[in-house]
């Protein structure tokens, strides 16, 4: 008797499983297996000062960028003089642009004596695209960074997607890794003194005075800008 009773509500939830992989039932508990596309943004700004050369910076920079993204588009413009104040990169303005055109979202680097731009593939992401500046100014260097990423959240491959990245790895923890390690290894090439100036999402403790953890392997693209 007992079965016959529960058949029913077995027949409902394997009715609002379908459903969920299909059009999604229209109750809350369905709500929770919804997919969706979520927009990741970081933010880093640090504080260097070292008495090292801007060669010996700048090639530091990249080494620590090498360490994660083998195809950072590498840029170190000629003239670059150190200003009074600490340099900041520029976030686009997407009104700017004339109706109907495409945007390009990523911060300008106008005034950095060092630039890496990428677009790493990696597992758990989507249009993962980083850009680092170094900004020279009298007392020593402002290393700003940014990086934005989608990645799929909810709906029944929830659970398959943490279980990857869980071995695998998340695109948070390779853009973390990836931005630690610059500033790594600039202080210990140059035996600068770091400290964090702004970060987004927050960043507890001084992990760039670690040793870091072993860079990731992902498969990569470069930018080509």
């Amino acid at each position: 008797m007992k079965s016959s009773k529960l058949a029913p509500l077995s027949a409902s939830v394997l009715a609002c499983t379908v459903l969920i992989a299909t059009a999604g039932c229209n109750t809350p508990a369905a709500s929770k297996f919804a997919a969706r596309d979520t927009t990741v943004e970081y933010y880093r700004v640090f504080d260097i000062k070292t008495d090292a050369a801007p060669q010996a910076v700048a090639r530091a920079a990249t080494e620590g960028i090498n360490r994660n993204v083998k195809d950072a588009a590498i840029a170190t413009p000629a003239g670059v003089e150190a200003t009074e104040l600490p340099g900041h990169f520029k976030m686009a303005d997407p009104a700017s642009a004339a109706p109907g055109t495409a945007v390009d979202k990523s911060p300008s680097c106008e005034g950095a004596s060092w630039t890496a731009k990428a677009a790493p593939r990696v597992h758990g992401g989507d249009n993962l695209s980083m850009v680092a500046c170094l900004f020279p100014y009298k007392n020593g260097y402002h290393l700003d960074m940014y990086a934005v990423f989608t990645k799929p959240e909810g709906g029944l491959l929830a659970w398959p997607r943490r279980l990857g990245g869980a071995i695998l790895g998340t695109p948070e923890k390779f853009t973390e890794t990836a931005m630690l390690d610059i500033v790594r290894s600039i202080r210990t090439s140059t035996k600068a003194q770091v400290s964090l100036v702004e970060a987004k999402p927050n960043l507890p403790g001084t992990p760039w005075m670690d040793g870091g953890d072993a860079p990731l392997a992902v498969t990569q693209t470069a930018t080509g800008q």
